[in-house]
């Protein structure tokens, strides 16, 4: 059981589930750890942090019976705005693309990875999509080709962790499937980095050598000590359903379900981010085309990808019905093809008009969106440079 409890009730024995901070280092001091001494507190106690998640089922419980007697929360149970949130999903980000470049720098020098020390990562990231889903998958998706390699990583592991939620997964599988995203590529810090920085379409035979990273990644995570599951979606998470996929052609339920999962997210994240040598898709286009596609994925996974990331994810350019070009801000509470959207752009008068809120669920409301397979063509009209321009909440 989940409780959350001051910063000044904590003591030696009690068992600290979440600090809800990416800022604090330590050596001694993260998240998943029991207490064990007054150092550990008190470097808790100087960070500035007021409140600390505690596990009641592995450690101590608090000792003032205003706190015992507190009701268990569970970190989801304190929802925020997208506004709010996007605050905290960018300093998310911004660390998690510091520890995934060291992560590879040390792969690349020989060194083995510590998967352990990935999961207060995976838990802070776990911890947004709780408080909001939608915002640090927003803010990933702004990521540039430069950051790519690492932030890719960041980004799979967001969506691993919202599919295995809408999968219904218990915690612990969800968390796995987290740390499974975040490691799923790790290989490529074996693949010579003028084919992984390239930026141009690669070669045949420079397509061999990428086709490598999936065999590499797992040999490292082997010798790290990693688990089997992790070494079996870093090996696995590009098979297809028809067995066309590589590097081991199989088929259907011979692959794993978080392999099936990580090669729903990973495709996603890959055709919606802009590489070198072409443009990102609009996460609604990306989403029709992958439906498409007929052998390449698990149905069932991919429809319940769908549902937790939506036909309109966040960040998703639309035209509606009356000729006005929208963003998605966040998506619709009872159904996926009602979001609520930003209406920024008016086609009819080829001009920028006053930021609008719209909630296309309102049954007063009478615009709606022309459809997925229209939202990506805008002609001439620069619609990334128009979006990612600041619009007030």
């Amino acid at each position: 059981m989940i409780q959350l409890i001051p910063v000044a009730e904590l003591r030696t024995g009690m068992y600290v589930h979440k600090l809800e901070v990416f800022w604090l280092k330590h050596e001694r001091v993260h998240n998943d750890m029991l207490l064990t001494s007054q150092e550990q507190i008190q470097v808790i106690t100087d960070s500035g942090l007021k409140e600390v998640w505690i596990d009641l089922d592995k450690g101590l419980t608090p000792v003032c019976v205003e706190a015992a007697t507190r009701p268990a929360l569970s970190i989801a149970s304190a929802p925020v705005s997208l506004c709010q949130e996007v605050a905290q999903a960018q300093a998310i980000c911004l660390n998690a693309k510091g520890q995934v470049m060291d992560m590879f720098s040390d792969a690349r020098l020989g060194k083995t990875i510590d998967t352990i020390s990935t999961l207060p990562l995976v838990d802070e990231i776990g911890g947004s999509i709780s408080r909001h889903p939608a915002a640090l998958l927003s803010v990933v998706r702004l990521k540039t080709h430069d950051d790519y390699t690492y932030l890719h990583s960041v980004a799979v592991c967001a969506l691993m962790i919202s599919l295995a939620r809408q999968l219904n997964l218990d915690e612990k599988l969800v968390r796995r499937a987290g740390t499974a995203g975040l490691l799923h590529d790790v290989g490529k810090a074996g693949i010579a980095l003028e084919i992984l920085n390239k930026p141009g379409k690669l070669t045949d035979d420079e397509f061999r050598v990428m086709k490598q990273h999936p065999a590499l990644g797992e040999a490292l995570l082997r010798k790290s000590g990693g688990d089997e599951d992790l070494l079996d979606v870093a090996l696995h998470h590009h098979e297809k359903i028809d067995g066309s996929g590589y590097p081991h052609g199989l088929r259907g339920q011979a692959i794993s379900l978080l392999s099936r999962m990580a090669a729903v997210c990973d495709v996603y994240d890959a055709v919606t981010s802009d590489r070198p040598y072409k443009n990102g898709w609009n996460p609604a286009y990306a989403m029709h085309q992958m439906a498409s596609w007929e052998g390449h994925f698990d149905r069932q996974v991919f429809y319940a990808f769908v549902k937790a990331v939506g036909i309109y994810p966040p960040g998703s350019v639309v035209r509606l019905a009356s000729g006005r070009i929208a963003v998605v801000a966040e998506p619709g509470e009872d159904s996926l093809l009602t979001p609520k959207v930003c209406v920024f752009w008016s086609l009819a008068g080829n001009q920028r008009t006053r930021p609008e809120i719209v909630d296309l669920a309102d049954r007063f409301c009478w615009d709606s969106i022309s459809g997925p397979e229209e939202t990506n063509c805008w002609g001439g009209l620069d619609i990334n440079a128009l979006w990612m321009q600041p619009i007030a909440c």
